[in-house]
């Protein structure tokens, strides 16, 4: 199953939820409707003043529903942060002196370079001493990846990877959205039974002794119980869609890291150490169905059990071993933890990362397509360099609000002089003259960057962003989008960079869905403009962009053919294209990138430029590629 075939998989499970959801609603509203007709009614033969009740009590539970399930949902949309330190979660600073922290952010920011995602933000459960770990978040715009104490100081670094990658696939294949809404959900229905029992510790506390009153508590108890089998239906649910998924990240993370050995090296920690996966926080209820293993007894698992997964991550693994092999690695994991330091080695810098071009095959579009939402060990290889080659200076920008947006502005500061005066203007009447003395401060890191290097650059500075307030970051939106909009001659990765932040910026602030359901025959405008934009900006002339053209557009809308024609204010146009084509469903978006491929390598040539775009148009469509150049 691709990356697509995941996405559609994620919706359908969502449609599917939402139903099982509704019906819950519905029949905890239903029964409350028919208790309160019941009780009133033995107070009124005619059963007039019970029918009112009976809606009134129906109206105000499905209000208290509804109303507890999208505050939940509203407060999840301030990002995967607000979960991680509902638990008691600290970030950690890209510059922070404990080597244990530095190495879980260097294997975080190795990941995100190689899947071409945002960097979400890091966490550690300080409080926290089993073996644990959740990704959080509705896209991955404003994903937080939490890890315990425990796992920081038990784990080598290839152990590390393998849970980090766990968690990673949950970014990549929409689970983070899936557990949001299911975590909203569920609140609802918890919200009817603290509602009930809150009113009938009040009447208990006014001391009604009449029948009234005892009829008030009784109810509110029965809609206590009632709502109470409302959120043991809705952990159910959580539990079937978690134990499926966990099986698929599993999976995921041997593909990305292809050594499976980290992974269940984890695993047979988890099953040695005293402290296990076990979390101690009164909030872990809720994160369940979030966490990398289980961090407590429930009657329904939320994961598959540790020796199920070890027999699929490895075949030979047989069960009667398993005291042994985890009485070993837990020795191993005090090995790790009474070790003063890590050792964080990795590959030495290189100068350059990427070819100035590569030779494309014919069979790239499906291949590069394929690569979506997946990373292997080749990527992974190029990002430890890239994260070596980053100089340390630039990283010094990612740990404040403030100095993140200096260099961004820095890195989207265009070559031509009278696109750079142009900008320079927007930028000192929105913030000043001092963050633009800032921002000339900061040209020379900007400049001295390699090209290879820019977008993965840039993805390190966006969890510092998300520290802005929402005003703030509607207000950096507002001025990278005019920046976009400075002029036509803007370049290639001038624009890459200001579609790939104002699509951070956009899914931080809306939330909205990574996909629709649109078609690709409903988006042909928005298409040949996309495709006519991305030949002319790879083709020497006229004529070879045409012809890049016909070939990319052929394989997306065969049968409607639409003459070349070239696009004047492109930036704008590309922004205008991408923006609609979000909402295209996975599968159309598939066989779009398949169509980009052909495009963009019509002449079977792939420039780091002509790469970086291709990777800008897919993030921006939530379809993340990782450095294409790296293979």
């Amino acid at each position: 199953m691709d990356f697509f075939a995941r996405q559609e998989a994620a919706r359908r499970a969502t449609r599917w939820l939402l139903v099982a959801f509704l019906f819950c609603v519905a029949l905890v509203v239903a029964t409350v409707s028919v208790l309160v007709y019941s009780l009133a009614g033995m107070k009124d033969t005619q059963g007039q003043d019970a029918t009112g009740s009976a809606v009134l009590a129906g109206v105000i539970t499905l209000l208290v529903i509804g109303g507890a399930s999208l505050f939940k949902t509203l407060s999840l949309r301030a990002g995967g942060g607000v979960v991680a330190r509902s638990l008691g979660g600290t970030r950690i600073e890209r510059g922070t002196r404990d080597p244990a922290l530095r190495r879980l952010h260097n294997v975080v920011e190795e990941m995100t370079i190689a899947s071409g995602v945002t960097m979400p933000e890091v966490y550690v459960l300080e409080s926290e001493d089993g073996i644990n770990a959740f990704a959080a978040g509705n896209t991955p715009a404003d994903a937080a990846i939490a890890v315990t104490r425990g796992a920081i100081t038990r784990l080598n670094r290839e152990e590390l990877q393998g849970v980090i990658a766990h968690e990673f696939s949950h970014v990549l294949n929409g689970d983070m959205r899936l557990n949001s809404k299911l975590l909203g959900w569920v609140f609802g229905l918890l919200a009817v039974a603290i509602a009930a029992r809150i009113f009938m510790r009040g009447v208990g506390a006014g001391r009604r002794r009449d029948d009234k009153g005892g009829a008030l508590v009784l109810i509110a108890l029965a809609v206590m119980v009632i709502g109470y089998i409302g959120v043991f239906v809705g952990r159910i649910l959580q539990a079937a869609v978690s134990r499926h998924r966990e099986r698929l990240a599993d999976a995921s993370a041997v593909q990305f890291t292809r050594n499976p050995a980290g992974l269940t090296g984890a695993l047979l920690k988890i099953a040695g150490v005293s402290a296990g996966s076990r979390l101690e926080s009164p909030d872990k209820e809720e994160v369940a169905h979030m966490l990398f293993a289980p961090g407590m007894r429930r009657l329904f698992a939320t994961h598959p059990s540790l020796a199920e997964r070890l027999r699929e991550l490895d075949p030979s693994f047989q069960t009667r071993n398993l005291d042994s092999l985890a009485a070993a690695a837990a020795k191993d994991a005090e090995q790790v933890r009474l070790a003063s330091a890590f050792s964080d080695v990795g590959p030495n810098a290189v100068s350059a990362l990427a070819p100035a071009a590569s030779t494309v095959s014919s069979s790239a579009a499906e291949r590069v397509a394929g690569l979506a939402g997946t990373f292997d060990e080749t990527q992974q290889r190029y990002a430890q360099q890239a994260r070596l080659t980053i100089p340390d200076e630039l990283h010094s920008y990612a740990d404040s609000p403030d100095a993140a947006r200096t260099l961004l502005f820095a890195l989207l500061r265009g070559a031509d002089a009278e696109v750079a005066a142009r900008q320079d203007e927007i930028i000192s009447q929105a913030y000043g003259a001092p963050l633009m003395e800032s921002v000339f401060a900061s040209l020379p890191v900007a400049r001295d960057l390699q090209p290879a290097l820019r977008l993965p650059a840039v993805q390190q500075l966006i969890p510092a962003i998300r520290h802005m307030t929402f005003a703030e970051r509607q207000e950096l939106r507002s001025v990278v989008q005019r920046l976009a909009l400075a002029d036509h001659r803007i370049d290639v990765f001038e624009c890459c960079l200001t579609l790939l932040l104002e699509a951070a910026l956009r899914d931080g602030l809306e939330g909205n869905d990574e996909h629709g359901s649109r078609s690709l025959v409903h988006s042909a405008d928005a298409i040949t403009s996309l495709f006519a934009v991305l030949a002319e900006q790879g083709a020497a002339d006229r004529q070879v962009a045409r012809r890049a053209y016909d070939a990319g557009l052929e394989h997306v809308l065969p049968h409607h053919s639409r003459p070349f024609a070239a696009v004047t204010e492109w930036p704008t146009a590309l922004r205008d294209s991408l923006h609609e084509l979000a909402s295209l469903r996975p599968t159309a978006k598939k066989v779009l990138i398949e169509g980009l491929v052909r495009t963009v390598a019509h002449d079977r040539r792939l420039s780091v430029a002509e790469g970086e775009l291709l990777r800008t148009v897919c993030a921006t469509l939530h379809c993340p590629l990782p450095p294409i150049l790296a293979a």
